[in-house]
């Protein structure tokens, strides 16, 4: 059996994987001088009510190659395989420390995997990777899927203020001082590993309808999911302009949320296979390109 690990950035704390087998890592925060681990000893409710009182910006910190060399040592010598998923290299320097121990452990029963991107995607991408191992799949069968399905991976949110995306260097503080003076809602998508603002509109109502655009190639035959930052009720309002069928619905935790802000809004699917021996065994409904149309040509 193939053991995974993962990190708490793909929304899966620790007690909930112990349940399904996957280790998930904690990451270190630091909120005003106090140290906390985000996915152990720090949730949602605790951390939600702490941000507003900081008084600084909370600080997230990589988890170092030691961490990984203590939890992947020990299964490497059990004689287990060891596939471990990171949060994007473009947004954490995780995935340079997990690089860093793989190369100390030099085993080939170990696989590292940069996901490329974070938070509901990076869960998607997990969930995906507990489904294969769980049928049985060989380390090089997994990791050569996981590729597969990380080239189809997407997530896009609408951020309902620009203040910690500014402040966490994640946009720009010109796009942001734009956003908020001219009260725009940006959404946010991963772009080469990178957090990127894709599209914008003005007001919420606007932004929500202007993300339909970005799953005209979704796959509806993979789980689709939603998610938000301590928003739980605007959460259900954004489901329904979609009108999927949704597999789950997340709350996403300290590490993005610290970035994020509260209020966001966000969904993560995988989009149809781009070959066309594949694309011709999963035809998109024409019902989803009518509701889109419907939904974008309705006023607010």
């Amino acid at each position: 059996m193939i053991k995974l690990i993962v990190d708490c950035t793909c929304e899966m704390g620790s007690a909930e994987a112990e349940k399904l087998g996957i280790i998930s890592m904690p990451m270190r925060m630091v909120i005003d001088d106090q140290e906390y681990l985000a996915g152990k000893n720090l949730d949602n409710d605790t951390f939600y009510d702490l941000l507003p009182k900081a008084n600084e910006m909370p600080k997230t910190m990589q988890i170092n190659a030691h961490d990984y060399i203590e939890v992947i040592k020990p299964l490497l010598d059990a004689g287990d395989d060891v596939f471990v998923m990171s949060v994007s290299s473009g947004l954490s320097g995780t995935f340079n420390s997990l690089t860093q121990a793989a190369k100390e452990l030099n085993s080939e029963h170990l696989a590292i995997f940069d996901s490329q991107t974070f938070t509901l995607a990076y869960y998607a991408l997990v969930i995906e990777a507990y489904k294969m191992i769980n049928r049985g799949v060989t380390l090089s069968e997994l990791v050569s899927n996981m590729e597969d399905l990380r080239q189809r991976v997407r997530i896009y949110f609408i951020a309902d203020t620009v203040k910690y995306l500014v402040k966490g260097g994640r946009i720009s503080f010109v796009k942001g001082l734009l956003a908020g003076t001219l009260h725009v809602k940006p959404i946010i998508g991963v772009v080469d590993t990178k957090l990127r603002m894709v599209g914008s509109g003005i007001g919420y109502n606007m932004a929500k309808r202007k993300m339909l655009n970005f799953t005209q190639n979704i796959d509806l035959t993979m789980p689709i999911y939603y998610g938000h930052i301590h928003a739980s009720e605007k959460a259900e309002d954004f489901k329904q302009v979609f009108n999927f069928d949704f597999a789950e619905k997340r709350e996403i935790g300290p590490i993005v949320g610290a970035h994020g802000g509260p209020g966001a809004v966000g969904l993560a699917f995988f989009e149809q296979p781009t070959s066309e021996t594949e694309a011709d065994t999963v035809k998109k409904p024409s019902i989803l390109e009518n509701l889109r149309n419907k939904i974008l040509h309705k006023k607010d």
